[in-house]
């Protein structure tokens, strides 16, 4: 009887020391590694312009932010520019609750972007003053390969 509590409680707390360890801050991903990957632009806002969006430029666009820091941007499947890129956080003093943001820094532009990843969505806003936001969705698989056989045959 003793063998069989003891192997329960045995299972049991290497169940809950696999749950932990599962949920642990070392397991979310960076915000840099959240960033990594394409991403297809779905609207752009300005302060006192009406939204801009695919369907209304008729571009698609996306951007792709690799693990070595370059971020290459497309425009109707060609590469319209690249640039490399590093992220840092950088203090936001309008809001108390998140005292801050990341920021992306792109070497050899003058303008750097504020972002948020949350879930396949990505919010990017000018970090110059201008209030201009862009809002892209991460890429599926299907996406991908699709745009990568238009290259090909480009």
């Amino acid at each position: 009887m003793c063998s069989v509590v003891r192997s329960v409680l045995l299972t049991l707390g290497s169940g809950i020391m696999l749950f932990t360890s599962a949920c642990s801050r070392d397991s979310l991903p960076t915000a840099e590694e959240q960033l990594v990957g394409r991403w297809e632009w779905v609207e752009s806002t300005a302060e006192a312009t009406p939204s801009v969006t695919p369907a209304s430029t008729g571009h698609r666009v996306w951007v792709d932010f690799d693990r070595r820091g370059r971020a290459r941007f497309y425009e109707d499947g060609a590469l319209r520019s690249a640039a490399a890129f590093s992220v840092r956080r950088a203090i936001h003093a309008t809001d108390r609750k998140r005292p801050f943001r990341h920021m992306i820094i792109y070497r050899g532009y003058r303008s750097n972007q504020f972002y948020s990843v949350s879930g396949n969505r990505l919010l990017i806003e000018d970090a110059n003053g201008k209030s201009g936001a862009h809002i892209y969705r991460r890429a599926s698989r299907s996406s991908e390969a699709q745009v990568a056989s238009t290259q090909l045959l480009d």
